[in-house]
């Protein structure tokens, strides 16, 4: 079901943990400069979470569905999975992704309903839910947003501003997290608040847990709650390395075709 945050500070932190069913899951460069996580449904790839190397990152969160997001179209609907194509393509840059929102409609793709987390350079952050009114860093007093799988701009307009529906726990203790480290942040902060917040039963467990440093262009994760072996993707060179908790060390050159998360459980 999923929990995302981001943090700007001096620098900028992206954690997130990718929860869904056991299936094959992927890592694939696409282009030149994005790495995407990409799960099998229905027989094919599907992207859910994407970086690139200016620091631009997006994904896509289950959420509960509501009538005005339902997938149309027309010719000022733009459906998520286009969304997330052009925002990390940078075919619309996020300085300018607030006029594009008001401009266009933003829908599902035909039988989903999801949400996303999407950062840019500048620390400037959205989240984005079709149907809604989008959120960004300069509507909140925090230098911090979280997601979890309920609507974070429902929650908003409730006068009482209690926090129910789907991931309201763990959203809870993300924010409580953050808002407790403020000022003297780090990868290893990041991957504590990710510990806490997996998901090890259920119908959706964890599978990967990551924080992105778009300073670093590295990518620091973990497969199923183990976070005791921590590997790391950097952008500089595309490669997947071991940066901790193995007995020896291991390194892979990301390409199109991908590496599945299954081959990478196998590094001793």
């Amino acid at each position: 079901m999923c929990t995302s945050f981001v943090l700007h500070e001096e620098r900028t932190y992206i954690g997130m943990n990718f929860d869904l069913s056991e299936r094959p899951i992927k890592m694939a460069l696409s282009g030149d400069n994005q790495l995407i996580i990409l799960q099998k449904e229905g027989g094919r790839f599907l992207p859910a979470i994407g970086f690139n190397n200016k620091g631009i990152f997006m994904n896509l969160h289950i959420v509960t569905p509501n009538e005005e997001g339902k997938y149309k179209r027309n010719k000022n609907s733009v459906h998520m999975m286009r969304l997330f194509d052009e925002v990390l393509s940078d075919k619309v840059k996020t300085s300018v992704l607030p006029t594009y929102l008001q401009e266009k409609e933003i829908v599902n793709v035909p039988d989903y309903s999801v949400q996303s987390l999407i950062v840019g350079p500048n620390k400037k952050s959205f989240i984005i839910q079709p149907g809604r009114k989008y959120i960004d860093t300069d509507q909140l007093e925090d230098n911090f947003m979280v997601l979890t799988n309920f609507s974070v701009r429902d929650e908003m307009e409730h006068e009482d501003n209690t926090l129910q529906g789907p991931g309201s726990d763990r959203y809870r203790l993300a924010y409580g997290e953050l808002a407790n480290k403020r000022g003297n942040f780090s990868v290893e902060q990041g991957l504590s608040i990710l510990k806490q917040t997996i998901q090890r039963e259920g119908d959706n467990p964890t599978q990967l847990s990551m924080i992105f440093s778009p300073e670093e262009e590295s990518i620091y994760f973990s497969l199923k709650g183990d976070f005791e072996r921590i590997y790391k993707f950097s952008f500089s060179d595309m490669t997947i390395t071991t940066l901790r908790g193995f007995e020896d060390e291991f390194g892979l050159l990301v390409k199109k075709k991908g590496i599945l998360l299954s081959e990478l459980e196998g590094w001793g």
